[in-house]
């Protein structure tokens, strides 16, 4: 008999510290044909995605869970501004990148007809390209494309200007929207068809997924749910923050302009499940799904498990192999998982951009819980939300600006001008928090030999009591730098420079590091792609910053 209920939020116990449950929960699980073992992870699988929710003030969440090739929905939220009409499970949902190994197959589908091979160079299939040589760090492949090898930007301007990359091909990895994009254009040129097109007759049509688009467009606005941003992008993101609607983006952009229903989204899962098993049908040979696959490239030395290959992320949890990748939108981020040897699959997302949040904790929970009931073992409890790091310890003391006291207490508490309130930590000694004096920018902390001897916010430091650890003078052109940049076009958005001594830091946490007069690049990846040219100088002061091709203005407030 069908489950279709409402999860009560006292099915969710464990992994609720840090989390704001206001409110009863009211995610809704629909799972025809499970067992009531399956059932009892299935209803945590919807708590704990109902906390997601609640914690993080999303609006709306889908989600498809497939074991054994049956498929399980879980629904919380609503479907319009008006935040009357709830979810009823046949909204689209824009996949982000998640669209990479859509694009990652319909190569293969070309290759498998001899209409190219991965090892081809972009430019025979896309002359206009304006890449660098060949002889200045070696070819850009398909392959390399597909799998962010070759040293392109993230985002930069496809084609119209000249490209550069940051590292020769095969040298280093970094995620390009842009390689991607090329590809596109290519098979575009290949085909004589749009890439919406391609997608849709190589991939969508032969796996049953009959209601997925391969483009984002106005047409079909009314089956997505009610989407929204950050109503103040400029600051760190906060859970809870408030949100506005956000702005509508048409999208046919190979890298990732995908949208499906939960339902298509569970073939496309259990296809995924398939080909890790070594079957490639309908859409494969048994051997082009093994070799999908095979040889992925690692992603950073430092973490050399994580690999990425033809669109796929490849990771490990507990031990097992999985197939995962998220996607980002304007106004959608989502994820999924996949342990092929289980017969697993798991895919998420919320009606919500623009906050550096996915839901890969759910998605990845879903497989722990799934895995736990086949097994007949009880099922875990979650990840926290909102815990404190390991090191939190490291942290607590006195600091002060010179002018301004701000202690931070055990649990990471923040006291400034006499106001108590938590601090979140991003990681990396990265922290974020809603009190009043420090909502603008992070808290970065500053190591000396290991030990925390100062948080810097903005252009401030705040140097632990009884440390010598004064900033460097910030001089004038340096300070002239220093701005927030705009530009209207949502995908780009607006980026704050800050001049902090005699540095300059991208959102007052990622260092800059000077390459000429007016052009900087991050610091960190030494490698990175991405370029920085401030211009227009008036007065001595730049009033446009092009980001690795893209314009945008300042407009300080």
């Amino acid at each position: 008999m069908p489950i279709a209920k409402t999860i009560d939020r006292r099915l969710f116990l464990a992994g609720a510290a840090g989390a704001s449950l206001a409110g009863a929960a009211n995610a809704t699980l629909i799972a025809p044909g499970a067992s009531a073992a399956e059932a009892r992870a299935l209803e945590a699988v919807a708590a704990y995605l109902e906390a997601h929710r609640r914690h993080y003030g999303l609006p709306a969440m889908g989600m498809v869970v497939v074991a054994g090739g049956r498929p399980f929905t879980i629904l919380s939220g609503t479907r319009d501004y008006r935040e009357t009409q709830p979810l009823i499970g046949d909204e689209l949902w824009q996949i982000g990148s998640i669209s990479k190994s859509f694009l990652a197959l319909a190569c293969l589908s070309l290759q498998a007809e001899g209409k190219l091979t991965l090892d081809d160079e972009l430019r025979q299939h896309l002359p206009e390209a304006q890449l660098p040589g060949v002889s200045s760090g070696g070819p850009f492949t398909l392959r390399g494309l597909l799998d962010h090898t070759t040293g392109l930007p993230d985002f930069a301007p496809a084609l119209g200007e000249k490209l550069w990359r940051g590292f020769n091909a095969g040298k280093g990895w970094s995620y390009s929207n842009t390689g991607y994009d090329l590809v596109g254009q290519a098979l575009s040129r290949i085909e004589g068809k749009p890439v919406k097109q391609i997608i849709e007759e190589r991939v969508c049509k032969p796996l049953g997924m009959t209601n997925t688009r391969g483009a984002i467009q106005w047409r079909d606005r009314s089956r997505y749910p009610a989407s929204y941003s950050p109503l103040r992008p400029d600051r760190p993101v906060l859970p809870g923050m408030a949100l506005a609607p956000a702005p509508w983006v048409d999208a046919n952009l190979a890298a990732g302009s995908v949208a499906a229903p939960l339902a298509d989204m569970a073939k496309y899962l259990n296809f995924l499940i398939a080909v890790g098993q070594g079957k490639g049908a309908p859409l494969l040979t048994d051997v082009q799904a093994r070799l999908w696959l095979e040889n992925p490239v690692v992603q950073d030395p430092a973490s050399p498990a994580e690999t990425y290959g033809l669109g796929l992320m490849h990771r490990t949890d507990e031990g097992r192999p999985l197939l995962h990748h998220t996607g980002g939108m304007v106004c959608f981020s989502s994820s999924f998982h996949v342990d092929a040897a289980a017969g697993l699959g798991a895919f998420a997302s919320c009606a919500v951009g623009g906050m550096n949040y996915r839901p890969r904790l759910i998605t990845l929970y879903a497989l722990r819980a799934l895995r736990a009931a086949a097994a007949g073992a009880a099922i875990p409890a979650p990840p926290a939300l909102g815990g404190l790091p390991g090191d939190a310890g490291d942290y607590v003391g006195s600091y002060s600006d010179g002018q301004t006291q701000l202690d931070i207490l055990p649990g990471l508490v923040v006291v400034l001008d006499g106001a108590r309130v938590p601090l979140q930590a991003e990681g990396g000694g990265l922290f974020v928090t809603a009190h009043p004096g420090l909502v603008e920018w992070p808290l970065v902390a500053v190591r000396r030999e290991k030990a925390v001897i100062a948080l810097d916010h903005g252009s401030r430091r705040f140097v632990r009591s009884g440390v010598n650890a004064p900033l460097p003078a910030t001089t004038p052109e340096i300070a002239a730098l220093a701005g927030h940049y705009q530009s209207d076009d949502p995908w780009i958005g607006g980026v704050s420079i800050v001049a902090r001594g005699d540095q300059l830091y991208l959102g007052g946490a990622g260092l800059l590091r000077r390459t000429g007069k007016v052009d900087f690049v991050p610091a960190d990846p030494a490698n990175s792609p991405e370029r920085l040219r401030f211009e227009a100088q008036v007065n001595g002061v730049p009033q446009v910053l092009i980001w690795s091709g893209r314009r945008l203005e300042r407009r300080d407030v």
